[in-house]
Formats: C-alpha cells, sequence, structure tokens
C-alpha cells in the first residue's frame, strides 16, 4: 500500500484518473491497472481501465501472459478442416470484474481464413460475446499477412497454419450472484487458392459464477 499524498507517484507514472473532477472526494485516484514486472525490473506487460469500480483480474494476467488457467475448462471447436480453442481466464468472478480470454486456431496446410482489413464479400475472423451479462468486450488479433491470390486479382490478409488472439471482456456491475451462462459466437471462412467453403457462424457457451462483493474491513 502506499501513501500517495498529493497524488505525487500516480501523476509521474501518468495514471491520473482523469475521469474524476477536481473537488470529487475521490479525485487524485489512478485509473486501476496492473503492471507485470520480471525479475530483472523490466515491466512486461500492463493494462489500465477507466473506472475505478472495474478491475482486471489476476487470471486475466495469468492466462495472457503464461496460458496459466484458474478453474475453467477451454471449449473446443471443429468446422471442416479448422479446429479453435476458446479458453476464459476463470469460471468465478465478481461484477464489475475484467477477464481474459484467449483463442487459439489451427489451420490445415494448403488452406487460410481472414484477417482485417476486408472486402464485404468475405467474412473476417471474429469472436463476439453477447451482452446479457457483459457491458464491454475487445479482442486483439495478431496482424494477418497480406497474400496475393493472383486467380482473384486481389491482395487479401489472411491467417495460417497456428494463430492466438487475445480479449477481454467486462463482467457488468449490478449483476445478482449466482450461476450465468456466458454465450458468444465464432465467426470465420475456410478457403483454399481455389476455393472458398461457406463461412461458419458457430455458437457457444461457457458456465460462469457470480461471486457477491465482499464488504471492505472495518
Amino acid at each position: 500500500m502506499l501513501s500517495d499524498k498529493g497524488s505525487v507517484v500516480i501523476r509521474k507514472y501518468g495514471i491520473l484518473n482523469a475521469n474524476i473532477p477536481e473537488g470529487h472526494p475521490f479525485f487524485g485516484i489512478p485509473f486501476p491497472g496492473d503492471y507485470l514486472i520480471d525479475s530483472n525490473g523490466t515491466v512486461r506487460d500492463k493494462q489500465f481501465l477507466p473506472n475505478y469500480e472495474t478491475r482486471p483480474a489476476a487470471s486475466e494476467v495469468l492466462l495472457k501472459n503464461f496460458g496459466v488457467v484458474a478453474g475453467s475448462s477451454g471449449i473446443a471447436i471443429k468446422a471442416d478442416d479448422v479446429r479453435a480453442n476458446i479458453t476464459l481466464s476463470s469460471d468465478r468472478a465478481v461484477p464489475g470484474r475484467q477477464l481474459g480470454v484467449s483463442v487459439e486456431f489451427e489451420i490445415p496446410a494448403g488452406w487460410h481464413i481472414y484477417g482485417q482489413p476486408l472486402p464485404d464479400n468475405y467474412v473476417a475472423t471474429s469472436v463476439e460475446f453477447d451482452s446479457e451479462t457483459i457491458s464491454t468486450q475487445s479482442f486483439d488479433f495478431p496482424k494477418a499477412t497480406p497474400v496475393e491470390f493472383k486467380s482473384l486479382g486481389e491482395t487479401l490478409p489472411v491467417y495460417s497454419g497456428t494463430m492466438r488472439a487475445f480479449g477481454r471482456i467486462l463482467i457488468k456491475s449490478g449483476l445478482k450472484p449466482g450461476d450465468y451462462g456466458l454465450s458468444g459466437t465464432l465467426r470465420f471462412q475456410e478457403c483454399s487458392d481455389q476455393i472458398c467453403k461457406p463461412p461458419k457462424k458457430i455458437a457457444f457457451e461457457f458456465p460462469i459464477t457470480i461471486d457477491p462483493m465482499v464488504a471492505g474491513a472495518k
């Protein structure tokens, strides 16, 4: 715990929460966030959220940086020749907690799926969660490789072989404790140099338990 009178250290780090106006009782607090620092003192990762009422989960950091899962199992999806494994960083959370999502693809030799930017007549690879239990979501896909398809007269961004994307979902504030289903949709289109298979739209669902907020110590 750091006593930071006048938010001196917070300002030096550049993380003063600008969403809180001067004069507010909470003015001077930082954006909530985490630094991941290795044994040499190098910052390996950092993430911050705009609202002081929300927090990144430790399970998100473990999944993103070390591939460690806290009590959650992945969902394996196979469609035609493409395999995908979707993993949630934890199967438990409190309202306002941010969780991580890992999506790993295996694409067979001779085939590819698409990234962005992409013309409207193709389907880019995406993962989207429904909004019943989450308030925001984002995914970071690696940069796709531009490939020239001479038969089409186009250069398109593609993924081939293995590929991993990482996302973040923010559990809604105010959710009542209990068991929920966290559902979403995976979309992609598998193509070769000669043909494209019909676009795939695959639904999935994770069971998740929302725990009650713990009151602060008196």
